[in-house]
């Protein structure tokens, strides 16, 4: 197997750097989870559609963790889980992600499934959806934080 070079240590070009973080796979779709989905538990994110793996899903979660885009508690029911969330760092992502569901919602729109709400809110008020994803990702902390 070829180790990953990471393009910090070659080009410093910041779509490069900042795909070393977000550019596999399954880490967007781990944060998609934290973000709009009200998941925070590993048992709920390997149960996602996408069917990721066990083993994937542990390393990707490593590594989200590593890089201080995600962190996580003890679950209050149990010490062996844990909760994840998204950390000041993994929210700021938010604004990728909604100019991805935008372009998508536009260029894919055949192939989506959004909530109706939600993809109103997308469409016509980009800025109110990002501000009330964040007022849940808020309450959620106070909640279990």
């Amino acid at each position: 197997m070829v180790a990953k070079k990471e393009h910090k240590n070659l080009s410093g070009c910041p779509v490069a750097c900042g795909l070393d973080i977000v550019g596999d796979h399954w880490t967007l779709l781990i944060i998609r989870d934290l973000m709009f989905k009200d998941i925070h538990e590993y048992k709920d994110m390997l149960a996602a559609r996408e069917q990721i793996s066990s083993n994937i899903l542990t390393m990707r979660l490593k590594k989200l963790e590593q890089d201080e885009l995600v962190s996580s508690i003890p679950h209050p029911e149990s010490k062996r889980r844990k909760l994840y969330y998204l950390t000041p760092k993994g929210k700021d992502l938010i604004y990728v992600l909604v100019s991805l569901m935008r372009w998508s919602n536009t260029h894919l729109n055949d192939l989506l499934f959004i909530p109706k709400k939600k993809q109103k809110m997308l469409e016509s008020n980009a800025d109110q959806f990002i501000k009330t994803t964040l007022k849940q990702l808020e309450e959620w902390e106070i909640e279990h934080l």
